[in-house]
């Protein structure tokens, strides 16, 4: 049986213990030994019978187990629903519920973190197995978790799985063979990434072209055109052109956001330009590699900042709502406006220290900014609210940790870590519209967006004294 996936952001809260297996090495090789049975079909119906049982605690006993079962043929329950007693229909319903395809997907991701975090080894080839469940070729979070754990659980001895997993018809296996093989082969795994050039999914492309980039393989440039024409993903379309243009120099009048026929004809420049230059073309891989790192305040001026009204207040004049002093942004006390940078990022990660000067300050950053009088997400900046998170205006939707879409205000997940009156660190990381939000190294908040598109970062001044000091964004 396979599953079709979706996105869905696991709760900080959620651990291996939560579906009933131990939050320990044991307990994600049970896990991935369950998943990578064969549907045990003569068990699923002994459980069924049990549940109109005439022992209350057989029944009971028989739900649990159901519900706790990974992989459940739900569709072949439904279908046979109405033929069962009233007691095991409404049982069924009960574990149905219970043991739904969202609750699934999570439990993989949980799974899938949890080999991260605790730096499980040696799994790789059950993990890769357990991928069989959900095939797909439509690009989730779920690509990424998975990536990241066969990244920390591969070890040397993982290497002819990998090299024979490349061209593996499952997107999730390509996917995460990249990484895998580069941390293991180096260098020498360019002649098994090249296989994978042509592939016909675009976040593989995409992948395989920063491989090569950072190989300084001119074959790079073949999925990097070829995703100029994506017409889902409008991300993929504008890092692609940026990094053909530093690599290249070329301009062809292609615009990212432009409908299909708008792009056609830039597109087949670039083709062709491509076509006829890959052999020769003295490609400047060293600009497609720089700027990775961004220094938003230099600490002197506000030359990355533009000045705006904030919520319908404009401080005064150009910097009136703010100060540079010895080094330090604040915020002037009594006035109102926002800051907003100049340079538009896709996915990036913010690191910068605040203060928060008196016992009420209140502040913020504006995430996901597109133009004037358009919403974003804020990021509150609050005495042990900090982590919360915020929509400002009304033509943006944004999603939260449980999937649901955030109406107003989102509270952070943990209790406020921040020391009073001191500097402490906030940590922004965005990747696919996937938002994650840190104070002082723990996680506090998560949203997502599904306008995967270039925006811009956002600081108010709500009136009360605030300190911001190294705005530094990684390029992600």
């Amino acid at each position: 049986m396979i599953l079709t996936q979706f996105f869905i952001i696991p709760s900080e809260a959620d651990r291996l213990s939560k579906f009933g297996y131990s939050d320990d090495y044991e307990g994600v090789s049970k896990l991935l030994k369950n998943l990578n049975n064969d549907y045990d079909a003569d068990l699923i119906n002994d459980l069924i019978s049990k549940l109109e049982s005439n022992d209350f605690g057989v029944r009971e006993k028989a739900t649990f187990e159901l519900s706790q079962i990974p992989l459940l043929d739900r569709e072949e329950i439904q279908l046979k629903l109405d033929g069962f007693s009233l007691e095991q229909k409404t049982r069924l319903q009960r574990v149905l519920k219970e043991n739904s395809h969202e609750k699934f997907i999570k439990l993989l991701i949980v799974m899938n973190e949890s080999i991260v975090e605790n730096k499980y080894k040696g799994l790789l080839k059950e993990l890769w197995k357990s991928t069989d469940k959900v095939k797909s070729q439509q690009y989730s979070n779920l690509w990424d978790v998975y990536r990241d754990a066969s990244i920390e659980t591969s070890v040397n001895d993982d290497v002819n799985l990998i090299k024979n997993s490349v061209l593996s018809d499952n997107g999730i296996i390509r996917y995460s063979s990249i990484p895998t093989l580069i941390k293991i082969l180096g260098k020498e795994s360019e002649s098994y990434l090249l296989k994978l050039v042509n592939d016909n999914n675009d976040q593989i492309k995409w992948a395989i072209s920063e491989a090569l980039m950072n190989f300084q393989n001119p074959q790079c440039l073949i999925p990097l055109v070829d995703l100029l024409m994506c017409d889902q993903d409008f991300g993929l379309r504008w890092r692609s052109l940026e990094a053909l243009r530093k690599l290249t120099g070329q301009e062809f009048g292609y615009y990212a956001a432009g409908n299909a026929d708008e792009r056609k004809e830039p597109a087949k420049k670039w083709s062709k330009w491509v076509n006829d230059n890959l052999e020769i073309a003295d490609l400047k891989f060293n600009n497609a590699a720089s700027n990775k790192t961004i220094s938003l305040f230099n600490g002197i001026n506000l030359d990355n900042w533009i000045e705006r009204p904030l919520d319908g207040f404009l401080a005064g004049g150009g910097d009136d709502g703010w100060e540079v002093v010895d080094g330090m942004l604040l915020t002037k006390k009594g006035k109102r406006s926002a800051l907003v940078t100049k340079t538009s990022f896709l996915d990036y990660e913010l690191n910068f220290e605040y203060k928060l000067l008196e016992r009420t300050s209140d502040s913020g950053i504006g995430i996901f900014v597109g133009e004037k009088n358009n919403g974003y997400l804020e990021v509150q900046l609050y005495p042990n609210r900090s982590g919360d998170l915020y929509k400002i205006g009304s033509n943006v939707e944004f999603k939260l940790d449980d999937g649901n879409v955030l109406a107003f205000s989102s509270r952070k997940f943990k209790e406020g870590n921040e020391e009073n009156g001191e500097w402490n660190k906030m940590n922004i990381k965005i990747i696919n519209g996937q938002t994650e939000v840190s104070v002082n190294g723990e996680i506090q908040n998560r949203a997502f967006n599904d306008q995967m598109k270039p925006s811009k970062i956002l600081l108010r001044n709500e009136g009360s004294s605030v300190g911001f000091k190294n705005f530094i964004l990684k390029k992600l």
